[in-house]
């Protein structure tokens, strides 16, 4: 008996009682007492023969049979097989359940998986755990048998021929699976055929003890419980409240299927470079007006009654032109920036997911989203530095150069290259909180949504699209908050350093050679002794709302870019093949897609 699997079939619940009524009762010829009992016995010896005796579980059939398929892992594209069309959700449950105890493949998968777990589960997460995979493993089932599902009770009979020439040993479990089909979708000529083939007698029933053993995730019905055929639907269904109990039971398709993603390739880097770029760059580009805005009530603090007084006194007193200043350094730096975060987001998350492992991962996500992020933005910071300290010195200073190379130039020959990374450690701070915490309330929002999504509904290009909109927003009022400090900051250092009289300026006294970490304690001081705690969060309630367009559109146009380029998440994952190993399902989607 494989562990875990219950004994349920015991002498006290196998006393026989005579089948009544249904659609097979005027097919059934009467017999003698001696008669009912020879047969009787006939079937039970060969059902000996079929189970072997040693196997005593919940439907009384072995799943050590020698004629199991060969046990080789097999995965399909998810783009291929996604599709609307789906069985029940019990059904598929079920199917899970009757693989997992037939297919040779499929209880190989689920003891690998089991054993990748955390030791550290107690007994009642185990189970919940458990129930997640097969759940999972329903999901992956739903994928693949979707061109089935859309052929109706012609890709039932289909798949219930598969079946049978695949698993001979299982056969008594195809009538109850496929009662957990709709009517309509039910193989009922072949369930009436099967049906007619069983025995006379059927043990008595405790529905409630048949439900209740279900609810171990691998149990199956007992093979001796007979379906009854429903005049109304005009389909077959369980006897009794069972149906209703066992559907209870099973629990819910999982939202996502078993899969794992293809390997990565410099391409595909590239294709994440191109889209990170241009989201990044388009999403700040159409946001400038409240970039410098924002710059604005930084460096000028008291100047201006809030962000609408802001933004109408520089319209009025410095001209429209004043709102877009600084739009070359911002694309060219935001360019940079997409094209450097978003890939290395994604290669360091990948690489340190591996390095923990499958039952680290479990308990760890949390920080290895957050030091991926981290990681991902040190080094993009290298990239970004230089055109946000010339950016920041344009909008500050409207007469500082005529154009962004004017200004790099002037920037560079009064302080020298070293001097664009004076401002570096400030943003460090700033981006790299703001990173991590983006990031991980993205992935955090986006998983909380899909969950209350039907299943398979992430599937759909706009609806995936749609999900990053509203996340990205979420994530970025998240980080500005927690970034704000560093934020006024690194303005703040902009604007000390660029006295364009020349007069105490950092830059030029002592060019590519400052003590960045004395420069941020200092200006760091100098705000609080200015204006307290709320000198930190000065501007906030406008970066807030910039951050929250900015991010929004940066994962919107990312995924956008992504499904443009084949790279989008269904496009890179395989999902879990339980078929690929039989002869009996290689013509399965052909004969009915």
């Amino acid at each position: 008996m494989r562990k875990g699997i219950p004994e349920f079939a015991t002498a006290a619940t196998m006393a026989p009682t005579i089948v009544h009524g249904g659609p097979l009762a005027r097919n059934i010829p009467l017999l003698s007492r001696r008669g009912v009992l020879q047969r009787f016995a006939l079937v039970s010896a060969a059902a000996a023969f079929i189970a072997p005796p040693a196997f005593a579980e919940l439907d009384g059939i072995s799943s050590t049979s020698s004629s199991f398929p060969s046990a080789v892992p097999s995965w399909l594209p998810m783009t291929q097989y996604s599709a609307p069309a789906s069985f029940s959700d019990p059904f598929m449950l079920y199917l899970a359940r009757y693989l997992i105890r037939f297919d040779a493949q499929s209880a190989r998968w689920y003891e690998r998986s089991l054993g990748e777990l955390p030791s550290s589960s107690g007994e009642e997460q185990r189970g919940r755990q458990k129930a997640d995979l097969i759940s999972g493993f329903a999901a992956s089932l739903a994928y693949r048998l979707a061109h089935c599902a859309g052929a109706g009770a012609g890709g039932a009979a289909e798949l219930w021929r598969a079946l049978a020439a695949a698993y001979p040993v299982a056969q008594p479990q195809l009538p109850l699976l496929f009662c957990f089909l709709a009517p309509a979708d039910q193989p009922t000529e072949i369930m009436r055929a099967a049906l007619e083939r069983a025995p006379l007698f059927a043990p008595a029933r405790d529905d409630v003890g048949v439900a209740d053993a279900l609810r171990v995730p691998e149990a199956l019905l007992p093979s001796s419980t007979v379906p009854v055929w429903d005049a109304t639907t005009r389909g077959f269904r369980l006897p009794g409240s069972l149906a209703a109990a066992a559907t209870a039971a099973l629990g819910s398709l999982g939202h996502a299927p078993v899969s794992r993603e293809i390997a990565l390739t410099g391409s595909i880097y590239r294709g994440f470079a191109l889209s990170g770029g241009c989201g990044c760059a388009l999403t700040h580009l159409l946001v400038v007006p409240l970039d410098v805005v924002k710059t604005r009530l930084q460096t000028r603090p008291g100047s201006y009654a809030g962000f609408g007084d802001a933004l109408q006194t520089i319209r009025k007193e410095e001209g429209l032109g004043m709102l877009f200043r600084g739009s070359v350094a911002t694309g060219g730096g935001y360019l940079s920036y997409g094209a450097c975060l978003y890939p290395g987001y994604e290669f360091f998350q990948r690489l340190f997911f591996h390095w923990a492992g499958a039952e680290a991962l479990t308990e760890a996500r949390v920080p290895l989203v957050l030091l991926s992020g981290a990681v991902a933005t040190f080094f993009t910071c290298f990239a970004i530095t230089p055109f946000e300290a010339v950016r920041i010195r344009m909008v500050e200073y409207p007469t500082y150069a005529p154009s962004f190379v004017g200004a790099a130039t002037r920037y560079v020959r009064e302080g020298g290259v070293a001097s664009l990374y004076d401002g570096l450690l400030p943003l460090l701070v700033r981006q790299i909180l703001f990173g991590m915490v983006k990031f991980l309330i993205f992935d955090e929002c986006a998983q909380w949504i899909l969950a209350t999504l039907p299943a398979g509904a992430a599937d759909q290009a706009s609806v995936s699209l749609v999900v990053s909109l509203l996340s990205g927003a979420v994530a970025g009022v998240t980080a500005a908050i927690v970034s704000q400090p560093a934020d006024v900051v690194l303005s703040k250092v902009a604007q000390e350093g660029a006295s364009v009289d020349g007069s105490d300026r950092t830059v030029g006294k002592l060019p590519g050679s400052i003590n960045q970490l004395a420069l941020l304690q200092r200006t760091a001081s100098q705000i609080w002794r200015e204006f307290g705690l709320g000198g930190l969060f000065l501007g906030l309630p406008s970066r807030m709302v910039w951050s929250s367009a900015i991010i929004a559109g940066q994962f919107f146009l990312y995924d956008l870019f992504k499904q443009a380029l084949h790279l989008s998440t269904n496009d890179l994952t395989l999902f879990y093949d339980a078929f690929g190993s039989s002869a009996a399902f290689a013509t399965l989607s052909a004969a009915v897609g």
